[in-house]
């Protein structure tokens, strides 16, 4: 489905801008309602060719505790969360891999990002294994859940430097992570096929991804040739970008919008900007997100369906900040000026706004705004429906409050 240009998202939608959900595949839960594209290459991240970090979680809930990794067997190491649909999604494609190639590749999953109230809540350990004693043999596999101070997330996920869940890791049989990121189930499986017969090899992995770049220029200059015939208004204003979302080739279609504005730069700023941030989010490239809100801010400082559709994106209303946070800051601080006193949408800036400060240090504005946004649902609840925007309120302040004791 392509969504209509014109418009900033609908309260209800801003909201759902948080989680991850399945969209024609693997999707991914790093703050949008997006799906990752698969073909997505891996920068080259740290970890790779390095040992494995430490395992060090707070309780095995399924399997028997693993210390250490033994030396010949292969390891799939994947960070999801109870919350994640796309984690979900991606369960049952595991539990068949870790029966493929029984006693050579193992599969466990580490819980993190579980939802506390306070740094040390230990409620989320209970929802951990409530969630997997429902999932039973769909979810086969060794299974832990990340501590109160969060040493998986720290030591594992964050240096993974892929932001998104479900991220997973594969450890080769010397112990070293052979690669590391967010792919779909048949790339995985592709790849541990290739740790088993000691064929991978990371910069041709890379390289195989470039030349999928390639060859998405060629397709988009083949759709935009087909498009040229068509009486269709989308063919004709951005011709090649609809035949690539068919196919869900994103790669293609952003090809196509770029194509599209260049040569009529109006084009974008009408709406079609938000097509092409909504392809590069489901392309999970976080360089490529940051780059296009930076180029969008400078040129189009004073549109405000531009700044408010930016915040929407780009700001995290969680925990953990994905995007450059001096350009969510900005956005957020564009959209908050914009939007008038007292209205609903206000109250939405006033929040992404509280947490747009508190990703960047500053404590204090953080509860100014996110206090102000929590006051003005409340005195307004009669006259618009927010949803649960004051139960976010909530959770956000106890969140900052709890981060400066």
């Amino acid at each position: 489905m392509i969504a209509s240009p014109h418009r900033v998202p609908s309260a209800t939608a801003r909201r759902s801008l948080r989680v991850g959900v399945i969209a024609g595949g693997l999707a991914i839960c790093f703050g949008f309602d997006v799906a990752a594209d698969s073909s997505t290459p891996p920068s080259l991240p740290s970890p790779i060719g390095k040992p494995a970090p430490e395992i060090r979680v707070e309780e095995w809930v399924k399997g028997a505790p693993l210390d250490q990794f033994k030396k010949g067997r292969i390891y799939v190491v994947d960070f999801w969360a109870t919350w994640c649909g796309p984690c979900r999604a991606a369960i049952p494609h595991l539990t068949r891999l870790a029966k493929k190639h029984p006693g050579e590749v193992e599969v466990i999953g580490v819980s993190i990002s579980e939802t506390q109230e306070t740094p040390g809540d230990r409620e989320y350990i209970g929802r951990v294994k409530a969630f997997v004693r429902k999932m039973g043999e769909q979810m086969d596999y060794r299974v832990a859940v990340d501590r109160p101070d969060r040493f998986m997330h720290s030591t594992w996920f964050k240096p993974a430097g892929t932001g998104g869940i479900p991220t997973a890791y594969i450890i080769d049989r010397d112990g070293r992570v052979a690669w590391v990121g967010i792919g779909s189930p048949e790339d995985v499986e592709r790849i541990v096929e290739q740790v088993r017969s000691g064929t991978f090899d990371i910069a041709k992995e890379i390289e195989r991804q470039r030349q999928l770049e390639a060859d998405a220029l060629k397709r988009s200059e083949a759709d935009r040739a087909a498009a040229a015939s068509s009486r269709v208004e989308i063919d004709q204003k951005y011709p090649g970008y609809q035949a690539a979302m068919k196919r869900g080739d994103l790669a293609a279609a952003i090809a196509s919008l770029d194509a599209a504005f260049a040569g009529h730069p109006e084009r974008e700023a009408s709406g079609a900007y938000q097509w092409k941030l909504m392809a590069l989010l489901q392309r999970n490239r976080t360089n490529e997100v940051n780059a296009y809100a930076e180029e969008l801010l400078k040129r189009f400082p004073d549109n405000d369906d531009i700044q408010s559709f930016l915040s929407a994106c780009i700001v995290a209303t969680s925990e953990e900040a994905r995007f450059d946070t001096r350009l969510a800051l900005e956005s957020a601080r564009k959209a908050a000026d914009a939007a008038k006193p007292d209205s609903r949408w206000a109250q939405f800036t006033q929040w992404r706004l509280g947490w747009a400060y508190y990703h960047r240090g500053d404590r204090v504005s953080a509860l100014k705004h996110l206090q102000a946004a929590r006051d003005g649902v409340r005195r307004l609840k009669g006259r618009f429906e927010f949803g649960s925007l004051e139960a976010e309120c909530d959770e956000a302040l106890r969140i900052v409050q709890a981060a400066g004791k």
